[in-house]
């Protein structure tokens, strides 16, 4: 999240002084997990297996949801084994968990993914569009078009993707809900990072335009920034970029002289 008011940060985006009074860095009682119950529910986590994926997966199962897909391309074992830890010790019936092997860049793998989440689950209440690489750093000109473009494949056409081949098993469930995380990096434009910037900005549209299509079919979409996060996109805490630490102003090799990042 952002650092106090008066720090030089390049990732403070808009409102995040001026929309809450309060700034939070952790869970807090009124978005604690375990006030929910969300028995009966099923959930689909894209990009699940580290990072914030993980994070939801572990908070949904201390919510009391009854049905669990994370998908990913590394394994998952490890995870499931500590999201029945996790739903145990807040008292609640550990979800069904279902492992989906899933390159959200590859159709064929997209729709086996739904098709398989249908199969074991009958339905689908929450979709959650997690799945996203950061890319690398670079002004346009200097970018490789291959490596900017394959951020484009994971940050949108990805969602684009997953919502696709969900959809039918979203208009099955009870709630709908389909959560895209983008970034706050969807309202910056900080140079060098043209491609994930763009990529997030579109998936704030592609949102939009979600909602719109099936709001009467009782669909509703969300796009969320979840604040500064140094998740394994950036490397963890110990590997952030000195220009993206916050207090920091840096002056970058590949930039103009005199281009400097505020």
């Amino acid at each position: 999240m952002p650092p106090s008011k008066d720090m030089p940060n390049i990732l403070r985006g808009p409102g995040d002084y001026e929309v809450t009074s309060v700034v939070h860095n952790d869970t807090y009682p009124e978005i604690d997990p375990t006030t929910q119950n969300l028995e009966g529910k099923s959930v689909f986590i894209t990009g699940g297996s580290r990072g914030l994926g993980r994070a939801m997966a572990l908070s949904f199962a201390k919510a009391g949801v009854s049905y669990v897909a994370v998908g990913a391309r590394s394994d998952l074992s490890q995870l499931a084994k500590d999201i029945k830890s996790a739903a145990l010790r807040a008292n609640r019936t550990p979800p069904q968990f279902l492992a989906v092997k899933l390159d959200v860049s590859d159709p064929s793998s997209v729709d086996a993914a739904a098709r398989g989440i249908d199969e074991a689950f009958g339905k689908l209440d929450i979709l959650i569009n997690n799945a996203g690489i950061l890319g690398s750093y670079g002004l346009i000109h200097d970018s490789d078009p291959k490596h900017w473009w394959q951020v484009m494949e994971v940050n949108l056409r990805g969602p684009y993707l997953v919502t696709r081949a969900c959809l039918p098993v979203l208009l099955k469930g009870d709630v709908k809900r389909i959560i895209n995380v983008t970034s706050v990096g969807a309202h910056l434009t900080n140079p060098t990072l043209s491609a994930y910037q763009i990529s997030k900005l579109g998936l704030v549209r592609l949102s939009q335009l979600s909602q719109v299509e099936y709001s009467t079919h009782g669909i509703m979409a969300f796009s969320i920034h979840p604040g500064n996060c140094p998740t394994d996109i950036m490397g963890g805490p110990e590997n952030i970029p000195p220009h993206h630490k916050h207090g920091e102003q840096q002056q970058l090799g590949a930039l103009p002289r005199g281009f400097w990042l505020t």
